[in-house]
Parts: C-alpha cells; sequence; structure tokens
C-alpha cells in the first residue's frame, strides 16, 4: 500500500484551512434555510374569490421590527423542511376560485388583501388588525373571502407598491382625526 507523501498532506490540509470559513458559512445559511424551528409559526391561511370577476391578489402584513407593509413570505409546507417561496404577491385567481397560503406570522402581521380587478381598479379588503411594531399574532381565520368588488373601498395609493412585491412605509389613521380648533361661540347648547 502506497502512503500519501508530507506534501500532499501539507497541501490537503492547507486547502482545507482555506476552506473551512466558507464550508462554515456555507452549513449556517443553509441550517438557517431550513429552520426547524420556523415550522412552530407557520400558518395556512385560504383567500377565496367570491367576487365574481377575474381579479390579482396581494395579501399584506406589516414587519414587526420595521412597521414597513409589503406581502406575505410564502412557504412551500408547514412540515419540515419549511422552504421560503418567495412572496405572496399579484396572485391571479379567477371568479369562484381559491388559494392556499403558508406564511410565517412570526414576522408579519397578516392586515389586509390588495386586489387588483381587470377595469384597472385596485381595492383593499381589512382581514386582521391585530399586532403592532412590537408583537405578531397568527391570523384571526383561516378563511378569507372577497366579497363583490363595489363593497370594497379603493386601496390607498401608498399600498399600490406592494402588487409588485415591494415593502413600504404607511401609516395607518387608526382614529379619527382630532376635531379642528373652534371657538366656543361656534357652537350651540345641547336642550
Amino acid at each position: 500500500m502506497r502512503s500519501i507523501s508530507y506534501e500532499t498532506k501539507f497541501y490537503f490540509l492547507l486547502g482545507f484551512l482555506i476552506a473551512s470559513p466558507f464550508i462554515f458559512l456555507l452549513m449556517v445559511v443553509l441550517l438557517n434555510y431550513l429552520n426547524p424551528l420556523r415550522i412552530a409559526y407557520l400558518e395556512e391561511i385560504e383567500i377565496i374569490n367570491a367576487s365574481g370577476e377575474k381579479i390579482w391578489i396581494t395579501p399584506i402584513g406589516m414587519l414587526e421590527s420595521s412597521g414597513k407593509y409589503g406581502p406575505l413570505p410564502r412557504y412551500t409546507n408547514k412540515s419540515f423542511p419549511a422552504i421560503p417561496r418567495g412572496t405572496a404577491h399579484n396572485i391571479r385567481l379567477k371568479p369562484r376560485q381559491y388559494i392556499k397560503i403558508i406564511y410565517n406570522w412570526d414576522s408579519i402581521n397578516f392586515r389586509y388583501i390588495l386586489i387588483y380587478s381587470n377595469n384597472g381598479g385596485t381595492y383593499i379588503m381589512e382581514t386582521d388588525k391585530r399586532g403592532d411594531l412590537h408583537t405578531t399574532y397568527p391570523p384571526k381565520q383561516k378563511r378569507y373571502i372577497i366579497p363583490p368588488l363595489k363593497e370594497l373601498r379603493q386601496a390607498p395609493k401608498e399600498l399600490l407598491p406592494c402588487i409588485k412585491g415591494k415593502f413600504v412605509k404607511y401609516i395607518i389613521e387608526e382614529f379619527p382625526p382630532e376635531p379642528p380648533d373652534a371657538a366656543y361661540s361656534d357652537f350651540s347648547v345641547a336642550e
């Protein structure tokens, strides 16, 4: 049996020492990508098109740390390995069609569904109003039904980049605005 020379051992060891940081980094990235702890926070929702029209939907939420709004991150399944699948944006639904979306609620609060129709209108449907910059919650429901579009309000133009998969800063006015300053004489006494 032929033995390996010291020179070959030296080059093998040198190559291993040079490559080991890259191998370690690759392992960290892969383990983070296939993180089994993520499974506990994956939730499946169903969005049903009952509008009677062909539409494109983008379910959006608010990121926990930044407060930015954007499309929900999608995953392939709820069991290990839960592999990220991009974001849920611009999904086409025919009338009476539905889609199931698996997303990670640990990092984003599901808030709205943006709906783009054939006629060029963009509508918004409120889903959950839970969570803030410091807390995330699972969705309130598992099934969301999109009604006829005339029952929905127009989407704010600030949220329209979400349809293209972008995250945007958006401040929602949760409470009615303060009344303007007025003189006492501007009011009448209730009887």
